[in-house]
């Protein structure tokens, strides 16, 4: 049973695990050293079977301490599925105080603010919350951190009221303020990806005039929609389909219902796919112009000329 509930955990034992199996830190010592176990520091031990990974990285620099240490960062990031691919340095943050290992592949930080219930165990590793996980990535580019903290809203890992919240108990630090900003900018707005961020933000410095706050229309059924860009003006709906987001079957057959329930409303719906937009932009902006020439055939935004026209679509984005 201890073998088995070590190899779940990446190969890592520590005193603590041993303890839970009835095993004194004495004989936990000698059991390992008998068969050969590795021993990166002390009150830890890795089984021979053990590969190396991020995750025993980080379960060894949490065993060999008996305070609070995490993942952090962009390691968080990859454990709680925000990167594809895992961080070429692993990185965790610790309490302050805390002794840590001086050599190894991790990177340590050391956080004042550091409390237990800023910890989620993610595949058996100790991961900072997404809220305090945001603030260890504060170092990224603007533009990147935006995309992470979206991320973390779209799949539902923490809202923008609860990161506010977190970061009001921690007070001041490096990179609170920006990240307070973007949370209170995100807030009131309904983004289901960075790609609809980003669809909405091009649309408007075209000057499409999107509608960047929730915007419901009724529907037949009676349940209605929410637009996910929504151009008012025409009442055109610009559908961005996150690549990501858009691969299950159920994913798309919600998409196709979504299409179909326009048909009973005054608005016309444009999908736009995430390749599409990244390497044919001229061709998805002449469907979302194609659309609202349409609804102006029609007598809706009559008034309205359409921003873009004929050949400044052709050339690539």
């Amino acid at each position: 049973m201890f073998v088995a509930a070590v190899l779940a955990r990446h190969g890592v034992a520590d005193l603590a695990l041993a303890g839970t199996h009835g095993i004194t830190p004495s004989r936990f010592y000698r059991r390992t050293t008998r068969e050969g176990w590795q021993a990166p520091a002390p009150r830890v031990r890795i089984h021979p079977d053990a590969r190396r990974c991020v995750q025993r990285d980080v379960l060894v620099a949490a065993g060999a301490s008996t305070q609070l240490v995490a993942a952090s960062g962009e390691t968080a990031a990859w454990l709680h599925g925000i990167r594809d691919r895992p961080p070429s340095r692993t990185s965790v943050v610790a309490s302050h105080g805390v002794r840590v290992l001086r050599d190894g592949p991790v990177d340590h930080r050391r956080a004042r603010w550091l409390v237990a219930s800023d910890l989620l165990e993610v595949d058996k590793v100790p991961t900072l919350a997404p809220a305090t996980m945001l603030l260890t990535c504060t170092g990224l580019p603007v533009h990147e951190l935006w995309g992470r903290l979206i991320d973390v809203v779209h799949r539902e890992l923490a809202d923008p009221r609860s990161i506010l919240e977190r970061l009001d108990g921690i007070g001041p630090v490096p990179g609170a303020g920006n990240l307070r900003r973007m949370c209170e900018r995100l807030e009131p707005l309904l983004i289901e990806s960075v790609f609809q961020d980003e669809v909405a933000a091009e649309l408007g410095a075209l000057g499409y005039r999107p509608d960047r706050s929730v915007h419901r229309i009724d529907t037949a059924d009676g349940i209605g929609l929410v637009v996910d860009v929504p151009l008012p003006l025409w009442k055109v709906a610009v559908e961005p389909e996150g690549d990501a987001f858009h691969r299950l079957r159920e994913h798309r057959r919600r998409d196709r219902r979504r299409i179909a329930a326009f048909a009973g409303t005054d608005w016309v719906p444009v999908p736009v796919d995430w390749r599409d937009w990244h390497l044919d932009r001229g061709h998805v902006l002449a469907a979302v112009d194609a659309a609202i020439d349409s609804q102006r055939r029609r007598g809706i935004g009559i008034e309205h000329p359409c921003p873009l026209r004929g050949e400044r679509l052709v050339a690539p984005a």
